[in-house]
């Protein structure tokens, strides 16, 4: 909200001050492409308000463009870099998935060995034949 408020305070006498100045500059000139002046087809004639803010506009595109061009290697890294994080963050999750697969089977194999213990532990059963109540044993 206070972005907007400052921004309004700080484009609307922008604005007014491009107004008055495209108002007081609408005469027409003469502009020449020949620094010699030997070819009039390189002449022609427009308000000065175009003319300038026409210049301010290309200059504006120029040194944007010269920045994107030189900034070229900070995006060149900035995307190498990228790539790098992602494939470091699949290994990640490689590992946690064979660790978790690795916990899985040792807690298979600890249940294995605690079944087995308490196998060997357990009395075996004795074969007796049952006798009845008249035999003595």
């Amino acid at each position: 909200m206070i972005s907007k408020i400052l921004s309004f305070i700080i484009l609307v006498p922008l604005a007014i001050l491009l107004v008055v100045f495209c108002v007081a500059n609408r005469e027409a000139i003469s502009v020449s492409l020949d620094p010699i002046g030997t070819l009039p087809q390189l002449a022609f004639q427009a308000p000065l308000f175009v003319l300038l803010i026409g210049s301010l506009i290309a200059g504006l595109l120029l040194g944007g463009l010269g920045t994107w061009m030189t900034q070229s290697h900070y995006r060149a890294k900035s995307a190498r870099r990228r790539r790098e994080v992602e494939n470091l963050r699949h290994e990640v999750e490689l590992s946690n998935e064979r660790l978790r697969r690795l916990r899985e089977e040792r807690d298979r194999e600890d249940v294995a060995k605690q079944a087995a213990l308490a196998n060997a532990m357990m009395p075996a059963p004795t074969s007796r034949a049952l006798a009845g109540p008249g035999v003595a044993a």
